[in-house]
């Protein structure tokens, strides 16, 4: 009986310690993000602000994003301990471009923009813009900004997206 007792002692530490390959657990996927950002209506007239607020890996470690288009687009302000990446600059194009260095599982992202010239032409069509999210070059969403006229309103685009969902 002491060694039927001992037997089963021994087989409960054995089965308590060994490693539970649970497949149900999931890894959080990462992938390579881009952000495509097409503008419409009078755009030269606005400023623009693109903020990157969040671009980070499954360890929360932050990825630097790149502005692809328009060439040679530096980011007008940089906080990297913050994980803040702000565009803030007159259109001067009708498309924008930013992507991820690195591959991540977390993409945070806001756009906004105003009316800096031509305030007073009322027959000016507001900016409008197409917002396109791609992991590794799939399209997962899409969002639409339209500005409103001058002196009123407009609310900015903010999304913060888990790109391991998509």
């Amino acid at each position: 009986m002491k060694k039927l007792l001992s037997l089963c002692v021994l087989a409960l530490m054995f089965i308590s310690c060994s490693k539970d390959n649970d497949p149900d657990v999931q890894t959080k996927s990462e992938k390579k993000v881009k952000v495509e950002v097409e503008f419409s209506g009078n755009y030269q007239n606005y400023q623009l602000l693109f903020t990157i607020n969040s671009l980070t890996k499954g360890e929360g470690a932050f990825v630097e994003p790149l502005i692809s288009t328009p060439a040679n687009t530096q980011w007008t302000q940089v906080i990297a301990q913050g994980n803040a990446y702000n565009y803030i600059a007159d259109l001067t194009s009708n498309k924008l471009v930013v992507e991820s260095k690195e591959a991540v599982n977390r993409l945070g992202f806001l756009l906004s923009a105003t009316q800096t010239k031509n305030t007073d032409d009322a027959a000016q069509t507001p900016i409008t813009a197409l917002i396109k999210v791609y992991a590794d070059d799939k399209l997962i969403e899409t969002y639409t900004y339209k500005a409103l006229p001058v002196g009123q309103v407009t609310e900015p685009v903010s999304k913060n997206l888990d790109i391991s969902a998509y």
